[in-house]
């Protein structure tokens, strides 16, 4: 290691911030996904790796290192996963690291100075030094069609994908989006709230629930018209939500252009709340003996305050900016804290049949996070795709817009049927390595 290394280590030099690149649809992301099941350490990608210019095998050059893993009783590939925000070029004084439009990491030779602290910033040391001194990494071996690894490797456990091109959920959500916008608060004036069409009616469940503790009175009638939404949970989780709420429509819409300015306090910032909200509500409809959260609820402000059947209803209208200013603090934070018509969905939404899964080893140890960025209620947790584990996502507080199957471009988040039962079989976790191990330093640096 030279002195550059040395200085660094236990740094975190950030002299600019890193560049994103947004996939757009009709982009693919080219990656290389590794199969820790089917390696078996014989090192002939680092070699083939190595000598892909002078065809000659040379495992000292090579961008790709398998470390054995003891513990496990298997290998474990490093290289560049070309991540979204890639840490390296952020750290990079000479900026001798950029990422082209295809999102390829790579090192300009002519400026870069050697001094690693590419190394040091990236979370996998992926980034080598060679035994020349000089610092080289994967670049998916752009100008040779495939990578050299992929084509050498005798157990097919290195796999290169271009990446999925169409992210047709995106081009679905938004329209249906905004067809329910345009019924339920434009065409169907005080929808969702109350609905009746012909012999079929339709309720917010959340107000069924007020108005039985406002008037004492149970209604079978109120309970079948609130129970078409409640069937839609018990299938789909929160899909309300995610593709029909009018209001969540107008965050989405937000979250377009509004700045994240400030952070809720931590006792706001509570997912628990918005139950809290619920239980308020019912307790003021029963004091009150009217439907307490109704006069102020933003699903229904919007729902009521425009339409054909509706002029522009003024004072109840100034509570959806209002509520949409959450937005300021995160993504969708009335939707995560304190909705409570969300409070009923995700109560019965944790019985669905349908939610979403991650398979973590499908994603690689180290994962790109798209999904986690991309998550609007924030519940996909970066920390245990990390670590190789299958992410436990709560169908209670997940909204099913399937912006993560949309985005995954390893096809690893996927829409699973009977969710409750696939942690058991599917959950795998890294076992730590043994302390002072040559693979612990290693999963130490990383």
């Amino acid at each position: 290691m030279n002195a550059c290394d040395q200085s660094a280590r236990g740094s975190s030099p950030l002299p600019y911030a890193p560049q994103k690149t947004t996939h757009r649809p009709g982009q693919g992301i080219a990656t290389l996904l590794f199969d820790q099941t089917r390696c078996s350490g014989c090192g002939l990608c680092r070699s083939v790796c190595g000598g892909r210019e002078s065809g000659l095998a040379q495992p000292g050059l090579g961008r790709i290192r398998p470390y054995p893993l003891p513990s496990q009783g298997g290998t474990f590939c490093v290289f560049c996963q070309h991540c979204r925000d890639p840490q390296c070029l952020a750290a990079c004084p000479q900026r001798a690291v950029s990422r082209d439009a295809g999102g390829i990491v790579r090192i300009d030779k002519s400026l870069c100075v050697n001094c690693g602290l590419c190394r040091e910033a990236c979370l996998e040391a992926a980034p080598v030094r060679t035994v020349a001194g000089g610092i080289q990494k994967c670049d998916l071996c752009v100008n040779q069609g495939q990578p050299a690894c992929v084509a050498a490797c005798p157990q097919k456990a290195l796999i290169y994908s271009a990446g999925k091109k169409l992210r047709w959920i995106s081009w679905l959500r938004w329209p249906v989006q905004t067809l329910a916008f345009l019924l339920l608060a434009v065409v169907l004036v005080g929808s969702v709230c109350s609905l009746s069409i012909a012999a079929f009616d339709l309720s917010c469940p959340a107000g069924v629930l007020q108005n039985i503790f406002s008037s004492k009175t149970l209604l079978l009638t109120s309970l079948t018209a609130a129970g078409v939404l409640v069937l839609v949970s018990l299938l789909a989780g929160r899909f309300f939500c995610g593709w029909v709420c009018p209001f969540g429509f107008v965050l989405d819409l937000a979250d377009k252009i509004a700045p994240r300015i400030f952070r809720l306090p931590t006792w706001l910032g509570n997912r628990l709340n918005k139950y809290g909200v619920l239980a308020g509500a019912l307790i003021g409809s029963s004091i009150t003996g009217n439907q307490a959260f109704c006069t102020v609820c933003p699903i229904g402000a919007v729902c009521r305050g425009y339409g054909l059947q509706s002029t522009l209803g003024g004072a109840e209208l100034a509570v959806v900016p209002l509520i949409a200013s959450l937005d300021l603090a995160g993504k969708r934070s009335w939707c995560r804290y304190f909705c409570p018509v969300g409070a009923v969905f995700a109560l019965f939404s944790r019985l669905s049949l349908l939610g979403v899964r991650i398979n973590a080893r499908r994603c690689r140890k180290f994962s790109c996070l798209r999904c986690a960025d991309v998550c609007p209620v924030g519940i996909i947790p970066a920390a245990a795709l990390r670590a190789g584990i299958n992410p436990d996502i709560s169908r209670a507080e997940c909204i099913s817009c399937l912006r993560c199957v949309d985005v995954c471009p390893y096809r690893a988040a996927r829409l699973r049927l009977f969710p409750f039962a696939l942690p058991k079989i599917m959950n795998r976790k890294f076992q730590d390595p043994a302390p002072g191990s040559a693979t612990a330093s290693m999963e130490t640096k990383v």
